[in-house]
């Protein structure tokens, strides 16, 4: 096995995978490749199949969901993805002048991490938290 670090991408299922891979480069300063960035196999997929944006070392990877999507009744405590970052105050900032939803603005936690929260265009809800250096 090797040294070196695992890293994980998580997948997120979307039925408009450009649109989701867009928002999030657009609204949550992510960056998309302009010329790879969405898998596109034929003309008849206009909004891809496959996409991944990029964000410090971080990447998250869209999938083509087809049909429905199955509803959601979540707590307001759950989440999807949980991000690490070194300035939650700044992003919070950035993602105001963004749009974001921020469902959570930054706030400190029982388990000591800084963290807030905002929801993507999908639903999808993402956590992003700052350790205590």
């Amino acid at each position: 096995m090797s040294n070196q670090p695992w890293r994980a991408s998580p997948v997120l299922g979307v039925p408009r995978v450009r649109q989701a891979a867009e928002y999030y480069r657009d609204v949550l300063g992510f960056t998309l490749d302009p010329v790879d960035g969405v898998f596109q196999p034929s003309p008849s997929e206009p909004d891809g199949v496959y996409a991944i944006v990029k964000c410090q070392g971080a990447w998250i990877h869209f999938q083509i969901r087809r049909g429905d999507l199955p509803g959601r009744k979540r707590a307001a405590f759950e989440r999807d993805l949980y991000l690490y970052v070194d300035d939650v105050e700044a992003l919070h900032t950035d993602l105001q002048k963004r749009n974001a939803v921020i469902l959570d603005p930054p706030h400190a936690t029982p388990y000591g991490i800084r963290e807030m929260v905002v929801e993507d265009l999908n639903g999808y809800r993402l956590a992003f938290g700052e350790l205590d250096s």
